[in-house]
């Protein structure tokens, strides 16, 4: 396959996950609304893993409406790290797909210049989810109960804010100031407060496939810098080790020269 049918192949691939997973989580939020009898998203939630490991060490059994599920999809997650980083974000998550939607939306109405954080502001901000997410252990553990669900971007959109434990004004106030500030400031939930990315940075980096690229074949031109929505510095790397990096490859599919950027372990 040539270079630029291959870039065009992983680009379609990729929506295609996240068009499969999208549909999945709206689907269930369509049947709940419609007063269907089914499993809300909260099933399917990786993070209800993370949150019950502790439970389950400590006194043999799950946190409230969590189970089996989330535990078997939250040690599936870690191993798939270990594996390709931190790709669920960009091509699984639901709600990295509409949180890349309005960056993309944004990008056609605001200028990017006039938005961009500071290098060092923005790495002060990416702390955040490490307190949100040691919150989140801490409460959960003492109270017993997801006290997190109340204001959870995924359980709240797609239960149609009609989920358990949901204040209706409260929850919606919280998805909709997220839903701004993601059309605003590029992947803010993402970057700056989602729990369980926090929890991928910690195994990101050992994760074995990665971006490579060919110093003697780049020209710098940048093209990499600007449409990573991480705002890793592709072009002053060999290899993207950071614990940001999602494995989404639109450096590799942007990239005007070819073979200079390629996927590999």
């Amino acid at each position: 396959m040539q270079p630029q049918a291959a870039k065009k192949a992983i680009r379609v691939v990729r929506r295609l996950f996240q068009l499969f997973f999208l549909g999945g989580a709206l689907f269930l939020a369509a049947k709940l609304l419609l007063g269907v009898p089914t499993r809300t998203v909260e099933y399917y939630c990786p993070m209800g893993g993370i949150v019950s490991f502790y439970g389950l060490f400590k006194k043999q059994q799950f946190i409230c409406a969590l189970g089996e599920m989330n535990l078997s999809l939250a040690l599936a997650l870690l191993a798939t790290v270990l594996i390709t980083k931190r790709s669920f974000c960009s091509w699984v998550c639901p709600l990295g797909t509409i949180f890349e939607g309005l960056s993309a939306l944004r990008r056609r109405i605001i200028p990017e210049s006039h938005l961009r954080l500071s290098d060092r502001t923005d790495a002060v901000l990416c702390n955040l989810k490490y307190i949100v997410l040691a919150a989140i252990l801490i409460l959960t553990y003492r109270a017993g109960e997801l006290v997190f669900r109340g204001y959870d971007p995924f359980y709240v959109l797609f239960t149609g804010g009609k989920g358990h434990d949901l204040i209706p004004i409260v929850s919606l106030a919280v998805l909709g100031a997220i839903l701004v500030a993601s059309f605003l400031f590029e992947f803010a939930w993402c970057r700056y407060l989602c729990p369980l990315a926090a929890v991928m940075n910690t195994l990101s980096r050992l994760g074995l496939l990665k971006v490579r690229r060919d110093r003697t074949g780049c020209d710098a031109c940048g093209a990499c810098d600007t449409v990573c929505p991480q705002r890793i510095r592709v072009s002053e790397a060999h290899k993207i080790t950071s614990v940001d990096c999602t494995n989404c490859f639109e450096c590799l599919t942007h990239c005007p020269r070819p073979r200079v950027l390629e996927v590999s372990v």
